[in-house]
């Protein structure tokens, strides 16, 4: 029973990750005839890999400022059910590191999802993708 929140917290951001890597892909794709007219007004390729990296950093940042207070809330509310219908003794966990390292953590690896996408929009030939549109 110990270890049922931190297996559940890596099943979760297991999820997370695969989220933010399958928004940022999707999000790119979508948005490639707007980068195509970009670069054709200017915007070179390292430009292009920032302005996807920013991307990345604000979804995660927005995640983080949304999902941080309500995953306490919300998990600290269920564990208590939780030990409360069964025999086990309710100690809220206080996982202070965890805390402080999840920020850092989840802006660096949106980076990291990021830097394929980017790849992909660089490579992209400008004149072929505003043909489609």
């Amino acid at each position: 029973m110990r270890s049922l929140p931190s297996l559940l917290g890596v099943f979760l951001a297991v999820l997370a990750i695969g989220a933010v890597g399958h928004t940022l892909a999707t999000a790119v794709r979508r948005r490639r005839h707007d980068m195509a007219v970009l670069r054709a007004l200017g915007l070179t390729p390292g430009q292009v890999r920032v302005t996807i990296a920013w991307q990345a950093t604000t979804l995660a940042s927005v995640g983080l400022l949304l999902g941080i207070p309500l995953g306490i809330a919300l998990a600290r509310t269920v564990w208590r059910v939780v030990a409360e219908r069964t025999p086990v003794q309710y100690v809220p966990p206080v996982a202070v590191l965890v805390l402080l390292l999840v920020a850092p953590v989840a802006v660096i690896v949106a980076n990291m999802l990021a830097a394929y996408p980017s790849h992909r929009a660089v490579r992209q030939h400008i004149g072929a993708v505003l043909r489609t549109e």
